[in-house]
């Protein structure tokens, strides 16, 4: 089994730390306003974490950096699980750009899929051979899954040597090898792929939505590496694996294969052996850390002719590092079955080690070897351990047999069998008992087995230090709540608490140090491993002293008025550090570890129930025992929790309890159990080998349970609202409460007393270790068999009769006088004990929660009533009954929306119920359907409900859909639980009420609701439920009015005399009205389209800062309704999901049927009584204020029809996932609104993952029957389209919300242009609107400045300042609204929304995105002509480059006479390489310098708004692919060959919108610098300079002339109409013709000149030689010649 599957188990079968307690709104919760960006998975799908689940693994494959290759052609493989994707080439660059999107899908657990990993491959094209790997990137799942969004965004990768070859002998060890930008994120059910920025932050959330950003901050390698997080260095380790030998318990051929991707091997085959021997050791070399560190070890045996898996196990390098290098062992792996996880099958005896390795690149091969055996003597000494089991107690046993066996596994040992009869507890049930019992007698029996295994418990004491910290800190952190429930105001008190818990966390920890619970002494060996772990837990306690102080500090040094949000962090910090201790507790024991301890228990020669514990938490320390007993649970009396042995959730309380068993547990080494027996457990006495018995023999408790009320989630297959009763089972006890009628909330107010309960041993035994209640929840039906809704667990309080006296909640005189220190450790003991949540669930999911309480009190006198029948009572103590206020119910019932059943909603008239503690508000009957949409005649009521001080207590809100069938007969058709109730309490109001008699008296009927209304244009009828008071009478407000208006007209007075008295609401934006402000950098608006707003919206950071001057709107990264600050548009009503029922699933969570979502408005707002009142009751209603005809009529218009002009304007589409094989998606938009169907299917976007749209649709809807848009994007395909995705948009929100997203606010007024104002309503109209309809005086100009409900706002205006100012005034005050102290909102402004698209066959799987807005206008009114969004095509331009000259250039060649030289010329291209131009050749240049002065001109359609060159290329036989990619030129240096092939000396690339400043002189060039100026030369339009030039390794036996070339160049950016006014020729051709330039004599071309050739390249080289040669010719000859006359001439001489 692997080691996450391992872990998982683990804790679910943790069974003495039950988790206890729950929020059920994060369980199942189905409300919209829930915070839709969750990252912590809710209880609910953490038991499911184990089960198959769709993931998309979405892969963007950016470009690559200094690859080394700038003659090939280039491209990326992705491989991932057999499945592999390539990238298309991209030719002759070292920074090939490629900004191709792939997604992977599968369907798997998380477990398997974070096993896989992901190999890049950047490959080299090649004929007739195989295509050369340059360079790998590898990345395991496990490492993506840890991010902060579960991926990457725009990071760099280094690409390290191919696996498995030697570099020091292949090509490939020439090469860089480079970096590779990439996106990887894993999107599943719980994730969203957009949301992949760290910063978490709107705008680089809007930046990583633009597709086409190219910005220098993410071409920053080093910035944006791809590292794991790690504070070691990174650097090359050498892993050695050695594979000893292993126990199995079957006997077969056993073989290990092992993987760290791309690494494989296995070890020989031991035949037929229970203990396989393979002395086997492997070694590799890989970068640590990295993002690939999974080992995965499969354990292979040969059965039926093949090899099976039959254990697997995975180890993380990162876990066993420890801040240093990886290193484990030698210790035994215990495996376990992965199709059983309770299945041993053996161990392994492994050992891993690891190295720094000075070698920059080493090979990537796996090397094996066999070694000797190892010495396990060194490290350990192996003991024979008994463990030993003592059940005393055993209750909720589901089971009908009459008798029980129990048993224990440890490993491959088992235990003796203990058996005894089984009880059903007596008594009166109104379900059906399915539950036994059984209690052994003194003495008690127990089972026993033996194990021979490693001694390690010496290295176990920082673990028991570290559980008993995480206990301590959790028993306080849990006091310290109750003593906030019952002191809620009192922070000052509260701090004084928490310092002194801060402080009691300190000396535990202090004192741990000092008794060297981490630096623990051990008799063997220490590994490496141990020695690691040590020196980090040391260094991670040594710091964790310096945080708490910190915290005290934080309280400290507070002030007051913040004293209550400092507790809350502070708080929240503790439980955080409990998390860490409790992980790091879980990470840190991977050696030496101890298998699993099973308890089995069966009935009737079934298996009932399992129990999954760490046994080392029960081993008995032969050291220090006084001290350490302490830490451990040997022998300690627990209730073990059993479960189905096909329970497979991975939460401890999922519903799937089978018994629950108290007992104790030992494991003891068999040389010490006599020293155990005498010394260690002295409570106890051991009659004879496993017979006990207690030296006190029982002791006596009294239990009370106190039950208050529930909420239970609708989950009835058959039945929504129902009858419903809680059962508690202890021992051989056990009671129910009353019948709850017909409700999904209800209030038992009871107590249950079983009046005498015995239990074995001391009462210290119990309250070190309370028992659990076993809690059973029952839906009751007449004519229907009784509803198991759920089951759970209660952790009773066990006060001794010592403690008794002192436990009471009451004040004393000198009890709770004395302080809060006082007060905070009574409540430690405190009778009766506080209430809390209780969750119960069923099949692992959540169920209901139970506000419940329990406590055993001991009987110290020993009297006992005889009698064990329990005990119901109605009232639980005032100590702990909640402190009840009343509060005033208010609900509007707008209607049932999106009805899916057409048979239940034409059965009849329903009506809506809403229930809340005792009180019930009912709707009127509902009216005729329109579509899918259900409303009611009477949509308003009101009643008073009494509640509890502490929100925490209050009940849920339950809606119910009510059919009726006649005058008295009701059914319920649905239901839903609103558990967030305190959401609704308006905060700061409170109101008045009366009993109904007194109400009758009174003239006054109803409330009045604060609702808005546009009267002039008729726009918005729209309900809104605010924070209102009562109403005073119109001669109160008479008398309030003159002194207001008095203040407004003083502070005009003093305004204009320049004493400015009001407050500035935006003192900063009033600077902006000032004379002086510079204009000179604004720039033409007429060139400018609405894409230019759009994308320069998106710049968070660039070169040029021109983008200030043009205007923006807002881009939201998700939809609109999840936008906080707008309420989630459901201010004016809530929608809840209504429920059918629920189906159940096999390893799935619950599916429930929601059929409708039912839309109200609830408002929960505190009540003053009179003095008659009595605390509430049914009696009460509020006192109805008079309602005038217009608020009237603004309720009956919810269920009137309004007919709209909806408006939908698609920008792109995002991130598409590909429907094709081969290919992207061909996408395009689909709409559906009330019947009607819009298709853009003949303008769909051929073969893009990032399609641009730039689509207007126009539809008209009537509401609320057409509340609902679809929107979807389909793949055209020629047989048949697929659908990608689709969102759902409710319109009705918008419509109605008092945000007005119907037309979002521009952030400046302009008439004309591509800002122009596309509202019904004008600024000033649209103010003066609001302004009526919250009854404040109308807005008052003067001078440059505005007042509105007493405060000042100045013009904000930045760019169009030459509008009207009373619109621009207006306009900043609706863009700061929010500052009005009446209004206290934002409004919407102008956006563009980002929607998730999903598909029903892949639910909560993000398949994609589509941004967007949408504008709503009345269909009866003028409605402006639409915006123009269609996308803006590329603008022609040519790019004018002249290459000037050259300067030290690395020499290609040598020429006849040895001397290095080259025939340097240039080439270029921009789009297509097959259109590349040359310069001519520059011969012989033997100085690395060379001139040409050569024009060469590329066209280019280029997209300002995109930063994109684009082009067209056939993608098919009939269609073309629009192709976009930065604008950059590429030149390359090259040697002319007459023979062999050109040789490659250099490159540079050139951004032209992102270019680096060029040098002015060559002397200045060199290198870039990171900080260097750039410039977008479409700005610029012109440059000249020198530019570095890459320079090329020289080939083999050349020299290294030269490593700073440099290039000298002028380039110009024209227009297409300034190219075609002014045109030029190509080289030195005309028009515009450039001069030749001045090249030595030699620069010509030998070939065609071949007398210049003899004058200049042969003449100079032999001129001496030909002289000397002549020179010596006319020697010789004339010596000849001398020589050859001397004859004659002696001949010629006469004889004397």
């Amino acid at each position: 089994m692997s080691f996450c599957s391992c872990q998982a188990l683990k804790g679910c079968y943790n069974c003495f730390q039950l988790k206890l307690g729950g929020n059920l709104e994060y369980a199942y919760t189905r409300l919209s306003f829930a915070r839709p960006n969750r990252k912590i998975m809710s209880y609910m799908d953490d038991c499911f974490a184990g089960a198959p689940q769709d993931f998309l693994i979405c892969i963007t494959v950016h470009k690559a950096a200094k690859v080394g290759l700038a003659t090939s052609e280039l491209y990326v493989k992705v491989s991932l699980d057999k499945t592999s994707k390539s990238t298309k080439t991209f030719p002759n660059s070292e920074n090939p750009f490629f900004n191709e999107y792939f997604v992977f899908e599968f369907r798997c657990t998380l477990t398997d899929l974070l096993r896989m990993t992901i190999l890049f491959e950047l490959k080299k094209t090649q004929t007739l051979v195989r295509n050369l790997v340059v360079g790998e990137l590898l990345i395991d799942l496990h490492s993506v899954w840890n991010q902060p969004n579960h991926g990457f965004f725009k990071k760099w990768g280094r690409l390290e040597p191919p696996v498995g070859e030697n570099p020091a002998s292949d090509e490939a060890s020439l090469l860089h090898h480079g970096y590779l930008q990439i996106d990887l994120v894993i999107v599943s059910q719980h994730s969203s792929l957009v949301n992949s920025n760290p910063n978490g932050n709107e705008e680089p959330d809007t930046q990583s939505l633009n597709k086409w950003t190219v910005d220098q901050d993410y071409d920053d390698i080093e910035k944006n590496l791809l590292l794991n997080p790690n504070s070691y260095t990174p650097s090359n380790i050498r892993y050695t694996i050695a594979f000893y030998r292993g126990f199995f318990v079957r006997k077969g051929s056993y073989m290990i294969q092992y993987r760290f991707h791309p690494f494989k091997g296995k070890t020989p085959v031991a035949k037929q052996t229970t203990t396989p021997v393979w002395n086997h050791e492997i070694s590799f070399a890989w970068m640590y850390p990295s993002l690939a560190q999974r080992f995965l070890i499969l354990v292979l045996v040969h059965e039926h002719i093949k090899w099976k898996c039959v254990a697997e196990y995975e180890l993380s390098f990162e876990e066993i590092a420890f801040k240093s290098i990886p290193s484990l062992g030698p210790t035994y792996l215990h495996l376990y079955d992965p199709a059983n996880a309770l299945t041993y099958v053996g161990r392994i005896l492994l050992e891993l080690r690891s190295e720094d390795v000075a070698e920059e690149r080493p090979s990537h091969v796996i090397l094996s070897e066999d070694v000797h055996g190892l010495d396990e003597s060194r490290f350990w000494r192996e003991e024979v351990f008994l463990v030993e089991f003592l059940p005393l107690l055993g209750d909720h046993i589901q089971t009908s047999a009459s008798s029980y066996k129990i048993s224990m596994k440890l490993a491959e040992n088992t235990s003796t069998v203990l058996e005894g009869p089984l009880k059903t507890p007596a008594g009166k049930f109104r379900s059906a008992m399915h539950s036994k019992s059984f209690r052994q007698d003194a003495p008690s029996r127990s089972c026993i087995l033996r194990a021979r295994l490693p001694d390690n418990r010496d290295k176990y004491e920082s673990d028991y230090f570290m559980i008993d910290l995480i206990g301590f800190m959790r028993s306080e952190l849990d006091t310290f709540k109750v003593f906030q429930l019952k002191s809620p105001q009192q922070d000052v008190n509260q701090a004084k608490c928490l310092k002194a818990i801060i402080s009691s966390i300190l000396n535990k920890i202090k004192e741990g140090i000092k008794e060297h619970r981490f630096d623990h002494e051990v008799e063997n060996q220490r590994t490496p491993w141990d020695i690691n772990r040590q020196l980090f837990l040391v260094e991670f306690f040594a710091k964790l002293p310096q945080e708490l102080r910190l915290l005290k500090q934080k309280l400290r040094h507070c002030f007051v008025e913040n004293l209550d949000a400092s507790v809350a962090d502070v708080v929240n910090e503790l439980h955080r550090l409990v998390d860490r201790i409790t992980a790091l507790s879980n990470m840190t024991r991977q050696q030496d570890e101890w298998p699993d301890l099973l308890l089995y228990l069966s009935a009737g020669g079934k298996e009932v129930g399992v129990c999954r514990l760490n046994a080392k938490h029960f081993l008995h320390l032969h050291r220090r025992e006084l001290q350490q007993n302490q830490f451990t649970q040997c022998w300690r009396l627990k209730s073990f929790a059993f479960k189905a042995l096909g329970c497979l959730h991975s939460c401890p309380n999922c519903g799937c309890s089978t018994a629950m068993i108290l007992g104790c547990i030992g494991i003891v080494v068999e040389r010490e159990r006599k020293q155990f027996v005498s010394q260690n457990i002295g409570d106890w006495v051991s009659i004879e080998p496993m017979v006990w018995k207690t030296r006190v023999a029982w002791t006596f408790f009294r239990c009370h349970v106190y039950i208050h009320q529930a909420k239970v989630r609708p989950s009835g297959e058959k039945k929504h609202v129902a009858d419903s009763h809680l059962r508690i089972l202890f021992g051989e006890q056990a009671a129910e409460t009353d019948t709850s009628p017909g409700t999904l909330s209800p209030i038992w107010d009871a107590e249950i007393t079983f009046k005498c309960i015995t239990l074995p041993g001391s009462v210290d035994w119990y309250v070190q270790n309370p028992p659990l209640l076993s809690l059973e929840f029952y839906n009751k039906e007449k004519s229907l068999a009784d509803e198991l809704v759920g089951k759970g667990h209660l952790v009773a309080s066990v006060i001794s009769g010592e403690q008794f006296a002192d436990s009471a909640w009451e004040e004393g005189p000198l009890g709770w006088s004395k302080g809060p220190l006082y007060k905070l450790q009574r409540l430690k003991h405190v009778s009766p004990p506080p209430l809390k949540w209780v969750p119960l669930a069923r099949k692992g999911a959540v169920q209901a929660e139970v506000l419940m309480s329990a406590e055993f009190i001991e009987l110290a006198d020993g009297v006992v009533d005889g009698s064990k029948e329990p005990i119901l009572t109605t009232g639980i103590p005032q100590a702990i009954r909640p402190n009840v206020l009343n509060f005033v119910l208010e609900a509007v019932f707008v209607g049932l929306r999106n009805y899916s059943k057409s048979t239940m909603s034409g059965a009849g008239k329903r009506r809506i119920k809403i229930m809340m503690g005792d009180q019930v508000l009912t709707s009127g009957p509902s009216t005729a359907r329109i579509g899918n949409s259900i409303n009611f005649l009477v949509a308003y009521a009101s009643a008073v409900v009494s509640l509890p001080d502490q929100q925490e207590y209050w009940p849920a809100i339950i809606a119910a859909d009510v059919l009726i069938s006649g005058l008295t007969t009701e059914s319920v058709l649905g239901a839903a639980l609103i558990p967030n109730s305190g959401s609704f309490l308006q905060r700061g109001k409170t109101t008045k009420c009366g009993t109904q008699s007194w109400a009758a008296s009174t003239t006054t009927a109803t409330t009045a609701l604060s609702v808005d209304e546009d009267d002039n244009t008729g726009m918005e009828s729209s309900v809104e439920v605010e924070d209102t008071e009562m109403e005073y009478s119109d001669e109160e407000e008479d008398e309030e009015e003159s002194p207001a208006k008095l203040s407004r007209l003083w502070r005009r007075l003093l305004f204009a005399l320049g004493l400015r008295p009001a407050a500035y609401a935006n003192r900063l934006a009033l600077r902006y009205g000032s004379e002086d402000m510079d204009h000179s950098d604004l720039i033409s608006e007429g060139q400018f389209t609405w894409w230019t707003k759009f994308y320069n919206s998106m710049y968070w950071k660039a070169a040029e800062m021109t983008h200030e001057y043009k205007h923006r709107l807002v881009i939201f990264p998700n939809e609109l309704e999840k936008q906080p600050q707008f309420g989630y548009l459901q201010d004016w009503a809530v929608p809840v999901q209504m429920v059918h029922g629920v189906k159940f699933k096999k390893q799935a969570p619950p599916k429930e049927d929601i059929y409708a979502t039912l839309k109200i408005q609830i408002k929960l707002t505190p009540c003053q009584c009179g003095a008659w009142d009595e605390g509430g009751g049914g009696d009460m209603i509020r006192p109805l204020a008079a309602i005038n005809p217009r608020q009237q009529t603004l309720l009956q218009s919810l269920a009137e029809p309004v007919r709209l002009a909806v408006r939908v304007y698609v920008v792109q589409g995002l991130q598409m996932r590909p429907r094709d094989v081969h290919d992207e998606s061909d996408c395009y938009v689909k709409l559906l609104l009330g019947g009607r169907t819009l298709s853009d299917r003949a303008a769909y976007i051929p073969n893009q993952s990032n399609p641009i749209f730039g689509r207007i649709f126009e539809l008209e809807a009537t509401l609320p029957g057409d509340n609902m848009l679809l929107m979807m994007v389909y793949d055209q395909d020629k047989f048949r389209d697929d659908v990608i995705g689709q969102t759902y948009i409710d319109l009705e929100d918008r419509w109605r919300s008092r945000h007005r997203a119907t037309v979002g606010l521009a952030q400046e007024y302009s008439r004309a242009g591509y800002n122009q104002w596309h509202d019904v309503s004008l600024p000033s109209e649209i103010l003066k609107d609001l302004c009526q309809q919250r009854g404040i005086q109308p807005p008052y100009y003067y001078g440059n400045v505005v007042e509105v409900d007493g405060l000042l706002f100045g013009d904000e205006t930045t760019i169009a300042r030459g509008e009207e100012l009373h619109e621009r005034l207006s306009l900043t005050v609706l863009k700061n609204i929010e500052k009005l102290p009446s209004f206290g909102y934002k409004l919407v402004p102008e956006h563009v929304e980002t929607r998730s698209l999903y598909r029903d066959d892949y639910p909560n799987v993000e398949q994609g995105k589509l941004q967007l807005w949408i504008e709503l206008f009345e269909a009866n009114t003028y409605i402006p002509f639409p915006v123009d969004i269609t996308p803006v095509p590329p603008a022609a331009y040519e790019i004018r480059v002249v290459v000037k000259n050259l300067r030290g250039i690395q020499a290609g060649d040598r020429n006849v006479f040895g001397k290095l030289m080259s025939d340097l010329f240039v080439t270029g291209w921009c789009q297509d390489i097959d259109k590349r131009q040359s310069t001519d050749i520059h011969y012989r240049s033997f100085t690395g310098d060379a001139a040409f002065n050569w024009r060469m001109i590329f066209p280019m359609m280029y997209s300002p708004n995109e930063d994109m060159m684009v082009f067209r290329r056939r993608g098919g036989l009939f269609e073309e692919v629009e192709i976009k990619r930065p604008p950059v030129i590429y030149l390359q240096i090259w040697d002319r060959d007459m023979i062999k092939r050109n040789d490659y000396l250099g490159s540079l690339e050139l951004n032209l919108s992102n270019m680096p400043m060029p040098y002015e002189t060559e002397r200045q060039c060199r290198a870039y610098a990171k900080q260097r100026q750039r410039l977008n030369l479409f700005h610029r339009r012109s440059i000249q300079g020198w530019f570095p030039v890459e320079s090329a390794k020289p080939k083999s036996g050349m020299p290294v002339t030269s490593t700073n070339g440099k290039m000298e160049l002028e380039i110009d950016v024209c227009t297409s109409v300034e190219a075609s006014n002014q045109p030029a020729g190509h080289g030195h051709d005309p028009p515009m013709a450039l001069e030749r330039p001045n090249r030595p004599n030699t620069a010509f071309n030998p070939l065609t000149h071949p007398l210049k050739s003899f004058h200049y390249i042969l003449w100079p080289s032999i001129r001496k030689y030909v002289l000397w040669s002549v020179l010596v010719i006319i020697v010789i000859l004339g010596l000849v010649l001398y020589f050859f006359e001397i004859p004659s001439e002696l001949m010629s001489i006469p004889l004397l």
